[in-house]
């Protein structure tokens, strides 16, 4: 996770030089790599020792642990994805709406005449929106900001998945975890994006359209979900692994990280939906249809994924693993 958040960075900031020299760089990147897999690993890697299981096999839904687990999992990271693929990056890099449009006279000569995320119309000769499908009413940070936050993200989370016993259950007397540790982590996961939805949506700093105050509300509501979503995610991770049946550990987290995609995939398209239609087409003064409401459209993101958070931890509840309690460190007891 680590590595694929210097990746988002890197892709980012080769945009400034061009797009295909990002995608000329990340297949360079493929192919260093490829004689390292062909002809470093073992032939015998992933061949099982039996026989290959049949797709009949894999969607054998026998094991119900297994099954809340992974439907659970699909929750959990469309909680992510409802937000922070597709809107986010849009919404970093979305201009102000209110300097835009034939008010906003600029020269093509002078590219400091527009706001941030703006361009100047050369047949136009006043400052627009260059991404309309992206909104505005965003921060309209450079592909380098936005990419550092992108990748910070990933960075953050991949470190504190792999932190999460040291740092967080082992401490709180939470390991091993069980279904109860999940629940509980799984209600905290909630409250970044309700937090979001509604600073977006009606605190006057994003209103009002205060720059400073809009980034610093974002980059903490990106860390605290970056750490409370990594725990979750490390748990869930350690969870699959005791509910996989012995003889079919490989088939039991193949269908559970597929339920991950299914997630993913959801939240992405979900996502896009809610960005686009949410907010309703923004006119400016002077007539110029600016694109969709950026603001809007992201706290209705973090409204969505703040439910698929709800949903996650509900469904945990049903899984029947009772063997252990809830505690928060030596002092506490929350659940016998």
């Amino acid at each position: 996770n680590s590595l694929k958040g210097v990746g988002y960075f890197l892709g980012s900031a080769l945009l400034e030089v061009s797009y295909e020299a990002a995608l000329g760089f990340m297949i360079g990147l493929i192919v260093i790599a490829m004689p390292f897999a062909i002809f470093g690993l073992d032939k015998n890697l992933g061949t099982a020792k039996k026989k290959n299981s049949s797709l009949k096999e894999i969607f054998v839904l026998d094991n119900f642990n297994l099954n809340v687990l992974s439907l659970a999992r699909l929750f959990l990271f469309a909680s992510r994805d409802f937000w922070f693929e597709v809107p986010l990056p849009f919404y970093l890099r979305s201009p102000n709406c209110l300097a835009l449009g034939p008010f906003f006279p600029c020269s093509p000569q002078d590219i400091d005449q527009c706001t941030t995320g703006a361009v100047c119309d050369p047949t136009l000769d006043y400052c627009t929106n260059v991404n309309e499908g992206g909104g505005c009413g965003g921060t309209g940070l450079g592909k380098v900001v936005v990419g550092a936050f992108l990748g910070g993200y990933i960075i953050l989370y991949g470190q504190v998945q792999s932190w999460t016993p040291q740092l967080v259950t082992n401490p709180l007397q939470q390991t091993p975890p069980n279904k109860v540790t999940e629940v509980f982590w799984g209600m905290i996961n909630c409250f970044p994006t309700m937090v979001g939805a509604i600073v977006v949506y009606a605190s006057g700093v994003f209103v009002d359209y205060i720059l400073g105050g809009m980034i610093a509300w974002l980059v903490v509501i990106i860390v605290t979900f970056a750490i409370i979503f990594a725990i979750n995610s490390s748990i869930h991770s350690f969870l699959v692994v005791k509910y996989a049946k012995s003889d079919k550990v490989a088939t039991s987290v193949g269908f559970y990280y597929m339920s991950n995609a299914v997630g993913r995939l959801v939240g992405t398209l979900g996502s896009g939906f809610l960005y686009t239609y949410a907010g309703g087409q923004v006119e400016t003064h002077g007539g110029y249809a600016a694109g969709n409401d950026a603001r809007l459209g992201l706290a209705a993101c973090f409204v969505a994924g703040t439910i698929s958070s709800l949903l996650a931890a509900v469904i945990t509840i049903w899984i029947k693993d009772d063997d252990a309690g809830l505690k928060c460190g030596s002092c506490c007891t929350l659940v016998q």
